[in-house]
């Protein structure tokens, strides 16, 4: 039968051969609109990205990883602060040579007030003098006296050159002195020579002999001294020897930096270690 006009055989409308009917390919569906972000207004900041997936939001920063602080600062910066150190210290050192004597003075004119409660030195116990320098005229006095067959010296050299023994002097008095310089003011007693300290006064402890420990004026550097010694011999925390020490010589002055040294010498006893 011949098509009419308009129409389509029915091979045709399928086409396909032997009447199979040929898939319509279907229209691709529309691609959704990407949201176009809000214009900024005037002097608001950008948002930050928001957490790595699978970091809860309260844990954001943990998922960008953190630079240290020599990455942060680089080579060059890093080098600046370890000098900028040097030159503190450097300055630290100038300044307790500047007021070594007007400090000196200060504290011989403390202990030379009727009634002060600041004397040259005290017995912390039956072994342990605890005092500012052993001036030349006090030094025969302390032998003969209190025993003293060993001196523990937290002082640098130029503290003593000329108003205390020399280790000759000593020696030729029957005492045995050792030195551990410190600087004054900003200085703190190293966890060896800590060790060194205890470990001397213990030598004498076991020989009934006393031991005159010092630095300057009997308070910070040789404070820190007589507590690892405390420490060491009656197992005390840092804070227990330090109260120990106050409640016979109020005016000791242990500083945090010389307070985290003892912390460490603590935790090394603790431990069995020496160093």
């Amino acid at each position: 039968m011949a098509a009419l006009p308009g129409e389509t055989t029915a091979g045709a409308a399928w086409g396909g051969r032997g009447g199979a009917p040929a898939p319509r390919a279907l229209p691709a569906p529309p691609r959704p609109a990407r949201p176009r972000p809000a214009p900024a207004l005037p002097g608001a900041s950008r948002p930050r990205p928001g957490p790595a997936a699978g970091v809860p939001a309260g844990d954001a920063r943990c998922a960008r990883p953190r630079r240290s602080p020599a990455r942060r600062l680089g080579p060059a910066r890093c080098g600046a602060a370890s000098a900028r150190m040097g030159v503190v210290e450097a300055l630290g050192a100038g300044a307790a040579r500047l007021l070594f004597y007007p400090s000196l003075l200060y504290t011989v004119a403390r202990a030379r007030l009727p009634g002060s409660r600041r004397p040259w030195f005290h017995r912390i116990d039956e072994v342990v003098l605890l005092g500012a320098l052993p001036l030349r005229g006090r030094i025969r006095r302390l032998v003969a006296e209190e025993n003293v067959r060993g001196v523990v010296t937290l002082t640098e050299d130029y503290e003593t050159r000329f108003l205390c023994f020399s280790p000759q002097e000593w020696e030729a008095m029957g005492v045995e002195q050792l030195r551990l310089s410190t600087v004054d003011l900003t200085g703190v007693p190293t966890l060896e020579n800590l060790h060194k300290g205890v470990e001397f006064i213990l030598r004498h402890r076991a020989h009934g002999n006393s031991v005159y420990v010092h630095c300057k004026a009997g308070r910070s550097r040789s404070a820190t001294m007589v507590a690892a010694y405390l420490i060491q011999l009656h197992h005390w925390s840092p804070q227990e020897a330090i109260e120990a020490i106050a409640k016979i010589r109020p005016h000791i002055l242990i500083r945090h930096k010389q307070v985290q040294v003892l912390e460490k010498f603590h935790r090394n006893m603790i431990t069995g270690r020496t160093a």
